[in-house]
């Protein structure tokens, strides 16, 4: 307590100068907490993809012709995925889904249609992901390929066409004319879900099974989920074996997949910017420039941070002295400064972080945005946004500068003769 007391006391003395120290900690933290929460929201867990450091993403494949540059490339058809993913034995488990929403509408009959997204799936899906169910539950294997017509839809989808969350059983029309039950109601999804957002979910419907071009391309994906990361060369050696299966059958016409790494962890899908390049090519570029962009962001504000914490200490040099005049030690004026600096790098870390959650929190809707996408709200959480290990570092990193500014200025001063720090003179 007597800490935080003193360090108070000498904020109140240079009401300007703490306030000015307290804000360049503020705004360091708050420039790199708000990129990095808008960039990582990407790969941070949060359900339903609460899994993401399990999950292994099969999105692309490319067939090229051997011994030419030519080939195609683009997602799977269905049977393809099931080739090449289905029912791996080292997974947890593995769902096949259309790899992006449909924009589609739902409602009741003779009522207007809100306008939605809609993604198709298997009965996997719902064990891969983990939705939260406020009503009902999800359908099953058994309706992929037409088989059924169960529909799931968020809740906002159910409040927006029903009123109510409480809607088990009742039918809706998708695209006005197709009758779907609704067998369950879940938490609406953020629109960062990269694999798992919709705001309705149907099974994979006869069209979608059978849908193919170039005999092995389509339109769905597949996302396999980890008993845990360490399973991960397990689940690639298997899928390697199905490959080299898969090109022995490409090779009686002259093709053969090349998978490019393929699947992708969440981390390296960031990376994926074509269906027939490696994200390897990607991926240090962008590392690189991401880190320099975050030491900038951190080092510009710090600083004019140091430079400020500099300046109050030499106003103190007078006090400094009058103290070890009455006995005050060394050691004890070099921890009280130390401690110092360390409360007020706590306080403006603190601050900074608020300011950008409260930013990215504000403007989430805009930031989040995606044109494809017919949701509005980007639904995040506070859990979402902070990332502790990254607000830990900058905050250290800070505390490091400061230290260093005022380290050496409070040596100096503690070593001085008390008449020579009595009278401010420092050399």
């Amino acid at each position: 307590m007597s800490i935080l007391k003193h360090t108070f006391t000498e904020m109140r003395r240079q009401p300007l100068i703490s306030a000015v120290t307290l804000t360049g900690t503020a705004l360091a933290i708050f420039l790199i907490m708000t990129v990095v929460m808008i960039q990582d929201v990407n790969v941070m867990p949060f359900a339903p993809e609460s899994n993401r450091a399990r999950f292994l993403h099969a999105r692309f494949m490319n067939i090229s012709n051997i011994g030419s540059d030519s080939g195609s490339s683009g997602n799977m058809s269905y049977q393809t995925a099931k080739k090449l993913y289905g029912s791996l034995e080292s997974a947890e488990a593995v769902s096949i889904h259309k790899a992006s929403p449909d924009a589609a509408t739902a409602g009741i009959a003779g009522e207007a249609h809100v306008d939605v997204d809609k993604l198709e799936t298997d009965g996997e899906f719902w064990k891969v992901f983990d939705f939260t169910f406020i009503s009902g539950k999800p359908y099953g294997n058994e309706e992929t390929g037409g088989n059924g017509k169960s529909v799931v839809l968020s809740e906002s989808v159910a409040r927006d066409i029903f009123g109510t969350v409480d809607v088990t059983g009742r039918e809706i029309f998708i695209d006005h004319f197709t009758p779907y039950t609704v067998c369950g109601v879940v938490r609406d999804v953020p629109m960062m879900a990269s694999s798992a957002y919709a705001g309705i979910w149907i099974p994979l419907t006869k069209g979608t099974v059978e849908s193919s071009w170039g005999d092995y391309f389509g339109p769905v994906c597949a996302t396999i989920l980890a008993p845990s990361s360490d399973n991960f060369s397990l689940i690639r050696a298997e899928i390697d074996r199905r490959i080299q299966s898969f090109n022995t059958e490409l090779g009686v016409n002259g093709k053969e997949l090349i998978h490019h790494g393929s699947p992708y962890t969440q981390e390296k899908l960031q990376y994926v910017k074509s269906s027939n390049i490696d994200p390897e090519v990607f991926e240090t570029p962008e590392k690189r420039t991401r880190m320099l962009v975050y030491t900038i962001l951190l080092l510009i504000p710090a600083i004019n941070l140091s430079s400020m914490t500099q300046s109050r200490l030499r106003r103190r040099v007078s006090e400094l002295g009058v103290r070890r005049a009455f006995g005050c030690t060394r050691r004890r004026l070099m921890t009280e400064i130390l401690n110092e600096n360390l409360l007020m790098t706590i306080i403006g870390s603190l601050i900074g972080l608020l300011a950008g959650i409260i930013c990215v929190w504000s403007m989430a809707d805009t930031l989040f945005a995606d044109q494809w996408k017919t949701g509005t709200s980007a639904n995040l959480t506070p859990g979402m946004l902070i990332q502790w290990p990254i607000f830990f570092k900058a905050t250290i990193f800070c505390f490091i500068l400061n230290i260093l500014s005022c380290g050496i200025p409070a040596w100096r001063a503690a070593m001085m003769k008390p008449t020579e720090a009595i009278g401010g003179l420092q050399k």
